[in-house]
């Protein structure tokens, strides 16, 4: 048994614009490829195998140079080492891999994506044009903290210094992370980076002039790529008025 449907016009169904289907199709078809090519897994996976070629290669290539600086103050002499500020230091890992999946949204996936690889790059090439070498020895240390060391040691050798790709880095996981957390949760996150920024330091991993450059290098990555939208002067003069500041992400 069929119901016939009271079309207008004679029975037949509206016709549809061949223009406005296409649109329609385009609209949906890249709407499907950005979800498909922005997912946090394959994100992940990608910048994380960049990161561990680029920053290993760096590090290899300016260990065959002999014009290496130090760039370090007779001062920093009095930085003490403390050795369990290795944990936060180790943790940025941690938090660099769950940078990827803490926010749904694609486009701002793909502006995290966009500053990491930014501050890699740069990070690169600046150790390539100025070479600088950690110069304090590591005091030894034993027992877990130990071996957290020797896994330090196996992954890094002393290069690689400013600006401190390691900074640049926290700079945007705090700008990832900020947004999403509350309470509580932000004061600890705030707390732990923070630590995280000053252990470079106390692992002896850096000296202070790279802590500097790699916070001015992240901000940038952040400046270059905010959204447009957030931008806007209007925008950003009405919330500021009200006592916030703009989210650039």
């Amino acid at each position: 048994m069929s119901f016939p449907i009271p079309w207008p016009e004679g029975g037949h169904a509206p016709a549809v614009p061949a223009a406005a289907s296409a649109a329609t199709a385009s609209a949906a078809s890249t709407t499907a490829a950005s979800a498909l090519r922005w997912r946090p897994m394959p994100c992940a996976a990608a910048t994380s195998a960049t990161y561990a070629a680029l920053y290993t290669l760096s590090n290899h290539m300016t260990s065959l140079r002999t014009d290496i600086g130090a760039g370090v103050f007779a001062w920093e002499r009095a930085i003490p080492f403390v050795s369990w500020t290795v944990v936060p230091y180790l943790s940025i890992c941690v938090f660099f891999a769950l940078s990827f999946f803490i926010d749904g949204d694609g486009e701002r996936l793909r502006r995290h994506v966009l500053r990491l690889l930014i501050v890699l790059i740069v990070s690169v090439l600046c150790y390539a044009a100025f070479p600088l070498r950690f110069t304090f020895e590591r005091p030894p240390t034993d027992g877990a903290i130990g071996l957290m060391f020797d896994l330090l040691g196996h992954c890094d050798m002393p290069y690689n210094r400013a600006p401190s790709l390691h900074i640049g880095v926290l700079v945007l996981l705090w700008a990832r992370f900020t947004p999403v957390l509350r309470g509580w949760q932000a004061a600890a996150l705030h707390l732990w980076f923070a630590l995280i920024g000053v252990s470079v330091l106390t692992t002896y991993q850096h000296h202070v002039m790279d802590v500097p450059a790699g916070a001015a290098l992240g901000v940038m990555a952040i400046l270059l790529t905010a959204s447009p939208r957030r931008m806007r002067r209007k925008s950003g003069t009405r919330l500021v008025r009200k006592g916030r500041w703009p989210r650039l992400s």
